[in-house]
């Protein structure tokens, strides 16, 4: 299990504290480089704004603490860890850092594979907040089978204590074939939802975006911008080559925003 593979290599770099909150968001970061991307630093700009307390877990390799282009906003913590495990991995480490954030009424778990936002969310995180689903996620998709895409998830009500998801985040194991780590983890908790009877639901659900077998954050990146969510698939900014008219990316993102996509990176 990852938690036992980092046992004792986790650091504290930030210590934010663990005052009890009812909206925590557990983000996950990394880069090859101490300094951390723009985009990186809006979207903890913006869990900050909206209420969260934010705990960030970052894999980056880099020497030497972070490099924020200024003063971290107050209450953040920041973990360093081995960079095993990948985002399920993080997520599981800073679950076990403060066991008091499962019990929190808004729990969201995010990573860094999206560029932006661009422009304000307080709609996005206000629709997630408002949702009766035990699970809510920003997109769904029935690529493999149908789940929520795991980069943005909020857990409601505690759900966070149950039993099986409890077990679920502690058990994460690592592997090294992203394919594996999508079977195991990502669907393996749409799996797990589905069995215990978890409700779920979704800003864009499925086929709302894209056809069937789709990935809504490659194959309909331009429309989740048309529908109101600012932020591109990483991937596909960087191999635009992935997606229907991705070349068109950074020229979209500077028309709708009047920012250079690269300037995010």
């Amino acid at each position: 299990m990852v938690r036992r593979m980092v046992a004792g290599a986790v650091r504290v770099e930030v210590d934010g504290g663990r005052a009890p909150a009812d909206r925590v968001a557990v983000l996950v970061h990394h880069a090859e480089r101490a300094p951390v991307a723009r985009s990186f630093r809006e979207l903890v700009a913006t869990f900050v704004a909206g209420g969260y307390r934010v705990v960030v877990v970052s894999s980056s390799p880099a020497r030497g603490p972070l490099d924020w282009g200024g003063d971290l906003a107050e209450g953040v913590t920041v973990l360093r860890k081995p960079n095993v495990g990948y985002d399920f991995g993080s997520w599981s480490v800073g679950l076990a850092h403060d066991p008091s954030i499962a019990r929190a009424r808004h729990v969201v778990l995010a990573n860094d594979s999206l560029v932006g936002p661009f422009a304000d969310v307080r709609h996005v995180l206000a629709a997630g907040e408002a949702s009766t689903a035990d699970v809510w996620g920003v997109t769904e998709t029935e690529q493999f089978r149908r789940h929520l895409q795991s980069y943005w998830l909020a857990f409601h009500g505690g759900v966070l204590t149950e039993q099986p998801l409890a077990w679920f985040y502690a058990s994460v194991r690592h592997h090294e074939d992203k394919q594996r780590i999508i079977m195991r983890n990502e669907l393996g908790l749409a799996r797990l939802l589905q069995l215990e009877g978890f409700s779920t639901d979704a800003l864009f659900p499925a086929r709302s975006v894209v056809d069937a077998a789709d990935n809504p954050t490659i194959a309909g990146w331009e429309r989740l911008l048309d529908a109101g969510l600012p932020f591109v698939k990483r991937e596909i900014s960087r191999r635009p080559e992935l997606a229907p008219r991705g070349e068109a990316i950074a020229d979209e993102v500077l028309r709708r925003y009047g920012t250079r996509i690269d300037e995010w990176l």
